[in-house]
């Protein structure tokens, strides 16, 4: 089971994830698209993971669709962008790029200068999230 231990900031626990274009719309053999490597926050109040529009569109992401969230102000009309999203657990010395393949990503609408992406629930429910509050870490495993 891999997993990935996060530092609690004051923002919450963080965690760098990949985006990428999704390797299912390239030919075998060809080369793998580069992965964009980002400053995440892992929330369990989100139920999808969301990414900025500037991710998304440094990746060259495509919009699947619509899709509607609701945050403080109400419900609100977001992009869906079609992308790869990795994790890079250490295996024995090495990180590893752990790819979550073909995920529809949704738009953060608001910019942070502390993260550029919310890990969701749709990733953190397939394995378990503990914060150890005296170390300020947390882990998850999947």
């Amino acid at each position: 089971m891999p997993c990935i231990n996060l530092p609690l900031d004051p923002i919450g626990p963080t965690i760098e994830i990949g985006i990428a274009l999704p390797r299912s719309g390239f030919a075998a053999g060809t080369a793998n698209p580069p992965i964009h490597w980002i400053k995440a926050i892992a929330d369990t109040g989100c139920t999808h993971t969301s990414i900025h529009s500037s991710v998304a569109q440094a990746c060259g992401l495509s919009v699947l669709g619509k899709n509607t969230v609701t945050n403080t102000s109400g419900p609100v009309a977001v992009n869906v962008y079609h992308g790869d999203l990795f994790l890079r657990p250490m295996i024995g010395n090495a990180p590893f790029e752990w790819l979550f393949n073909d995920r529809g990503l949704l738009e953060l609408l608001h910019k942070s200068q502390h993260y550029d992406a919310l890990l969701g629930m749709d990733i953190l429910s397939q394995g378990s999230l503990s914060i150890i509050g005296s170390i300020k870490t947390a882990s998850f495993c999947w």
